[in-house]
């Protein structure tokens, strides 16, 4: 665009500019099977015709330049999707400056950026409030132009380097695990830096060769991320598979048989998922064996709004088929609201902490969650660090002691997240929404009236017949809230409360529920749709 108007940014076809960044991320996905196969198929050419060294130099030369053009494909689809996501936005707040106008009796037009009074005034008061509207809303569409043109520039700019010359394919030194091992302590943005510094053929030959170690790091792509553990996960199946087919002690061999079935079972999650089903990351021996895993239904690099959610109490590998429904659910009922297109939400199931067990008191400590806040950090940041667009809605979740591990994630002031939104939370260690968020109208909590968790009176409540125990369940309560601080759908903590009409612990996510419906306004930025239980200072939707 060039000599950009308002009424050029109206009718511009955003959609246009997305479906023309998958059309090249598409490309770059099928560059990328081509050039697997291309490995495969000449991975033997040194031992059948070791003398051909021309032929093997052309075929590493080949390999370079398939794997390179993997990249630059990559980076017109980014530039692309952040062009449309961002017009989409642009466009969506002056829709809202329109009709903010209309309401004051004020008339837009669009093809010059003026803005006029539709009425004659003759009360002075009045016309001068009429003044400083026409001011006000005059600067804002003078700011959205700007944008506008600022976005068309830098878009040409990013366009203006790509493709690269012919033959301008480059191979680089091998990957290895001492490279590996110096990415320690670097954050998830200089992660990301190094994977792109790199050659699509030195990004695959790592891939290949330590899959493990590049599918848990942070600022890694979660395309590439999910190649690499799905390639891990056969090869611990494989390892599993010839072990268990040894002599062994029963005791070894149940834990094998154990750890055999969670591979399983996050196999089957993933086939339950389709080509919406990413794996970010899975250990099957951590924590005594109740395990990490990471699944995103949805690309979180591609989608507008993503939710990454926290699972709390007794969650282990065992519980894997549940929890993934759970982030289908919300997956399947935020869509519904977003307002550009189809499949424009991520949900991830992060289980990257050690839950609390039910069969101790670890629920009433904090350790747990203290242990949980770096992991979680690192995994959000590493989101915002390869999102393709610069327009991403980006949510933090939780549900029972899941909300602890966000909360204190969000206390450090760290946290890149647009809103929190937690159920069935016992307290997220401290005393107010503002200590999570600068603006505590996007924190975000429901909790059943007969939640124990979130308030363990609820449980004397439905219980008549001990009612001489109320002591005990005030000392619940009371030690609850000593260890994790005031519950969140409190409405003394200040930030919204939204109406959770399902029973329990366990049900936030009934399908056609309020409780579930409301969670997934919030991942969706439908603000204005959520019903609250306690009424509070609702943001304007997120654009």
């Amino acid at each position: 665009m060039s000599g950009i108007t308002l009424q050029l940014l109206a009718e511009t076809n955003a959609n246009s500019f997305v479906q023309a960044s998958d059309a090249w991320d598409r490309m770059a996905a099928d560059l990328d099977a081509s050039l697997d196969k291309f490995i495969t198929a000449s991975q033997y050419l040194p031992a059948a015709w070791p003398t051909g060294d021309t032929t093997q130099e052309k075929v590493a030369a080949l390999r370079a330049e398939i794997g390179n053009t993997h990249e630059p494909c990559q980076k017109i689809s980014r530039a692309l999707r952040t062009h449309g996501d961002t017009i989409l936005s642009l466009q969506s707040m002056l829709a809202d400056i329109q009709r903010e106008c209309a309401v004051e009796g004020l008339a837009v037009d669009l093809a010059t950026g003026a803005v006029s009074s539709k009425n004659h005034l003759t009360d002075t008061t009045q016309a001068a409030r009429v003044a400083g509207l026409l001011q006000s809303y005059g600067r804002q569409l003078g700011e959205l132009l700007t944008r506008a043109n600022d976005l068309d520039r830098e878009t040409a700019a990013a366009l203006a380097e790509l493709p690269p010359t012919a033959g301008a394919g480059k191979t680089g030194p091998p990957i290895t695990k001492n490279d590996l091992a110096g990415l320690t302590g670097k954050t998830p943005g200089q992660v990301r830096d190094w994977w792109e510094s790199l050659t699509r053929d030195q990004q695959d030959q790592a891939i290949r060769d330590f899959p493990r170690e590049v599918g848990w790091l942070d600022g890694v792509p979660a395309v590439d991320r999910d190649k690499a553990n799905r390639i891990g996960l056969a090869q611990q199946k494989q390892y599993l598979q010839d072990r268990l087919a040894t002599s062994l002690m029963w005791t070894e061999r149940w834990h094998l048989e154990a750890e055999l079935e969670h591979l399983g079972g996050i196999e089957q999650a993933l086939g339950k998922l389709g080509r919406r089903g990413l794996l970010l990351g899975f250990d099957t021996s951590e924590y005594l064996g109740d395990g990490k895993l990471i699944i995103a239904m949805g690309n979180p690099d591609t989608a507008r709004n993503t939710g990454v959610w926290v699972p709390g109490l007794s969650t282990t590998l065992g519980s894997t088929a549940g929890n993934v429904e759970r982030i289908v659910d919300m997956n399947i009922a935020a869509d519904k609201l977003t307002r550009y297109q189809a499949d424009d939400v991520s949900t991830v199931y992060w289980l990257g902490y050690d839950a609390p067990d039910v069969d101790n008191l670890s629920v009433l400590g904090n350790d747990r969650s203290v242990a949980g806040q770096d992991p979680y950090l690192n995994f959000m940041q590493g989101l915002r660090a390869t999102h393709e667009s610069d327009v991403g809605h980006l949510v933090a979740m939780g549900h029972s002691y899941g909300s602890t591990v966000v909360g204190e994630a969000a206390k450090t002031g760290n946290l890149p997240v647009d809103d929190i939104v937690v159920a069935g939370s016992p307290g997220m260690h401290v005393d107010s929404a503002s200590q999570l968020m600068n603006d505590p109208r996007h924190v975000w909590a429901g909790a059943s009236d007969s939640d124990p968790v979130a308030r363990a009176g609820a449980w004397l409540d439905s219980n008549n017949e001990v009612m001489d125990s109320s002591p005990l369940i005030e000392f619940a309560e009371t030690k609850a809230d000593a260890t994790h601080g005031l519950a969140p759908s409190d409405a003394a903590f200040g930030g919204n409360v939204w109406k959770a009409d399902t029973p329990g612990h366990t049900h936030y996510w009934d399908n056609g529920s309020e409780s579930l419906n409301n969670q997934a306004r919030v991942l969706a930025g439908a603000y204005n749709k959520v019903t609250s239980a306690v009424s509070g200072q609702v943001p304007e939707d997120w654009r």
